[in-house]
């Protein structure tokens, strides 16, 4: 790779071991990749999960992080806060604990911003069209690719971590011009509604599972789609496959014409969705309402101030049924937020236990042992659970409403 002075002087160790271990391991990664050069991001987000051992390593003589860098959630579904209220073990806990404030001394000290979100968008990390970034997270980095039209590679942990503590990212992939035109149109039966979440979750499940590691152009959907429609839609297409760029015409910021989504080239292949689609990909995590539900886990991605209070409305003069569990993610800001409007509160007092954590990877800690039948209303969700757990646990998948139906009563009702 051609470096430059700075990168080069990084590289000889000039500005201290850390930087000379995170440049060199950037430069090897980007040999293996075929990149030519470097470029400067503007912004990093990273996973608060590596060994704190390593993460020493990386920032020793390190003082202040060249780029605004905000942290993923914390996974395995493990708050420091609430795991007991969650039923996780403590055995588990103790051993979480340990390396959590090893860490997050680390973090605080180099200023990684503790947001502990998959939505570092809704965080202040927002990068603008053209940016270069390097984001952790399959849901981030879609959602940044897609509807920011910012730049970032799927980046693993350590690059994401190397890129943060040095400003720079090889360029190479999706960070190339050439690589994020759409091939593939995505088009919607006439008469085609998206009703609710679990709709727009199913459609973009099923584009994943049609497309697999392609970039695509979805026509149909108006301007006046929300950020959450838009979340639901197309983070599950980043779990079902491992789709690139999900281009929205009209909506997203390099598909504002049919054209320019695919470079004015035509598309390689056409898929049209229709109402059975839909519905035949519900099936695959199947909502039965006379299923006893366990667990209800809500905020993958995580809720948004809006998604906060829908839920605290439904949940007023209601509680959890006896022995129901309900699981509800979120990043800092927004549960400073939704405690100052009083969500937070309204859905607590319901018996909701709300965390700053990554839900879809809780079989990776151990859930309480009365948890047979896991229910959400995300497909991204539905999808590592079912594949983590190893079939463990059953997995269902319903819009809202019926979720939070399904597992609480009003207030004074006997059930």
């Amino acid at each position: 790779m051609k470096l430059t002075q700075y990168e080069a002087d990084m590289a000889a160790g000039k500005f201290g071991p850390g930087l000379q271990k995170a440049i060199n391991l950037l430069i090897r990664y980007g040999d293996a990749c075929g990149a030519e050069e470097f470029v400067e991001i503007t912004s990093g987000h990273v996973m608060p999960k590596e060994p704190p051992e390593l993460l020493e390593q990386f920032i020793e003589g390190v003082e202040k992080l060249p780029v605004m860098t905000t942290l993923h959630p914390l996974m395995s579904a493990f708050s420091p806060e609430k795991w007991e209220e969650m039923g996780i073990s403590k055995e588990y806990a103790e051993v979480e604990l340990q390396d959590y404030y090893k860490r997050s001394e680390m973090h605080t000290k180099l200023g990684f911003l503790k947001t502990y979100s998959c939505l570092p968008m809704n965080m202040g990390n927002l990068p603008r069209i053209g940016d270069y970034i390097s984001w952790i997270g399959s849901c981030a980095q879609i959602l940044a690719n897609s509807m920011l039209g910012a730049r970032t590679n799927k980046d693993g942990t350590v690059v994401s971590l190397c890129a943060a503590l040095t400003g720079r990212t090889p360029k190479t992939g999706l960070l190339l011009d050439e690589n994020r035109f759409a091939t593939v149109l995505v088009t919607m039966e006439d008469g085609l509604e998206l009703n609710d979440d679990s709709d727009y979750g199913a459609m973009g499940y099923f584009i994943g599972m049609q497309v697999a590691n392609k970039s695509i152009a979805v026509e149909g959907l108006p301007r006046t789609v929300t950020f959450d429609q838009l979340k639901y839609l197309i983070a599950p297409a980043a779990a079902s496959g491992s789709i690139h760029v999900f281009h929205v015409i009209g909506v997203t910021p390099e598909a504002l014409t049919k054209q320019a989504a695919f470079g004015g080239k035509e598309p390689q292949s056409i898929i049209k969705v229709s109402r059975k689609d839909i519905e035949a990909t519900k099936k695959i995590f199947a909502f039965n309402k006379n299923k006893e539900v366990d667990l209800l886990l809500l905020g993958c991605p995580h809720i948004t101030i809006q998604e906060a209070g829908t839920i605290s409305d439904f949940l007023k003069n209601r509680k959890l049924k006896q022995g129901k569990r309900l699981w509800l993610a979120m990043g800092k800001p927004v549960y400073t937020l939704a405690k100052t409007m009083g969500f937070a509160d309204n859905i607590e007092a319901a018996g909701g236990v709300i965390s700053d954590t990554c839900l879809a990877t809780i079989p990776d800690s151990p859930i309480p042992k009365d948890v047979k039948v896991v229910l959400t209303n995300s497909f991204k969700c539905a999808h590592y659970v079912r594949s983590l757990q190893k079939d463990q646990v059953e997995v269902m998948v319903a819009g809202l409403h019926d979720c939070l139906e399904s597992i609480t009563e009003k207030v004074g009702e006997v059930q």
